[in-house]
């Protein structure tokens, strides 16, 4: 496996240098965790790790508690958007009015936005670079309006999704600003799956590393694009209720995982990220291989005596195309 390789002290330093002062690198690179992933420790107050393909977790720490996803929201408001979309409610192309709400929200700057100015107009696929990207709040809010009416019915379609995909979530806005907005761990790493298997041109947005509107230049809020081999998305988070949140994907000689930190402390999210996609990257084979042990031969006992390979006809071909046969068949052998 190739991969830039960064240490949690070097991640560390390298973003918090970008978002904080010297005082506080020196805090931040000793602070030891306590949540272990391996060899390694992070802050997150929640975490998953799962494998893309089968849905397979292969970690997981405090992975069902209902919390505050921050910005993570506004991809639950995107996916909706793709699905109007597919419908033909509007396209990538279609032009959008700025509302007097939109663009007074747009301006400010207690949270995260692009300037939209009343007498411009956006196309959809503007608005999403905007949202997906540089986390714009009030691109989130033009959106529902231009496709849905208001933000309250791109709201209402929000918790219909989640309704649909059995995950347990709730949201009273589109953009994460609400402390009433909860969802899991798993609830996101579960989301963000369906969502690429479903639209995959997602990823097409979520590598962009940075956007032009109107003629200024937004870097986005996803440091670990280029940082990190086989990173393409997903969505960042921060509100004070949430803490700092992160979910990401990266897919490396064709296996893609997704990794979700919630509540991770001040400069960490990324670094925690970094440690969840080695850890992920460097066991996901076993836990796949443990869990076809367990499904084949719950026992634990070799059915087919010394033989280094299992009949190919015990598996599910389709679950584990990515997989050597031959290489999984000799690691459930292994006593």
């Amino acid at each position: 496996m190739i991969m830039k390789r960064f240490s949690k002290r070097l991640i560390t330093i390298i973003i918090v240098l970008s978002l904080s002062t010297m005082s506080f690198i020196i805090s931040a690179v000793d602070l030891e965790f306590d949540v272990e992933v391996g060899d390694n420790s992070i802050s997150s107050a929640a975490a998953i790790i799962m494998d893309f393909d089968t849905g397979l977790v292969i970690y997981e720490f405090n992975a069902d508690e209902l919390r505050v996803p921050a910005s993570m929201t506004k991809m639950i408001a995107v996916y909706v958007v793709m699905d109007a979309i597919l419908e033909g409610l509007i396209s990538l192309d279609s032009r959008v009015e700025i509302s007097e709400n939109a663009s007074r929200f747009s301006y400010n700057r207690a949270y995260s936005n692009i300037p939209m100015p009343l007498e411009n107009t956006y196309t959809i696929r503007e608005l999403l670079y905007a949202v997906i990207v540089r986390s714009a709040s009030a691109a989130t809010v033009s959106l529902g309006e231009a496709i849905f009416g208001s933000e309250e019915i791109l709201v209402e379609k929000m918790n219909e999704k989640v309704r649909k995909l059995g995950i347990t979530a709730s949201f009273s806005d589109s953009w994460g600003g609400s402390p009433e907005n909860k969802i899991s761990a798993r609830g996101m790493a579960d989301l963000t799956r369906a969502f690429i298997k479903e639209y995959p041109e997602v990823l097409m947005f979520t590598s962009q590393n940075s956007i032009t509107i109107d003629d200024e230049s937004y870097r986005s809020t996803n440091l670990l694009l280029d940082e990190y081999e086989g990173v393409d998305g997903f969505k960042t988070g921060f509100t004070n209720p949430a803490g700092w949140c992160f979910t990401g994907t990266a897919s490396q000689e064709g296996r893609r995982i997704i990794t979700v930190t919630m509540g991770s402390t001040q400069g960490h999210r990324f670094p925690d990220t970094v440690i969840l996609l080695d850890y992920g990257f460097e066991n996901y084979g076993n836990v796949i291989a443990n869990h076809f042990r367990t499904t084949i031969n719950p026992t634990g006992e070799k059915p087919f005596g010394n033989s280094s390979l299992v009949p190919i006809s015990m598996f599910n071909v389709e679950l584990i195309e990515y997989i050597k046969l031959r290489e999984l068949a000799i690691i459930l052998n292994e006593s």
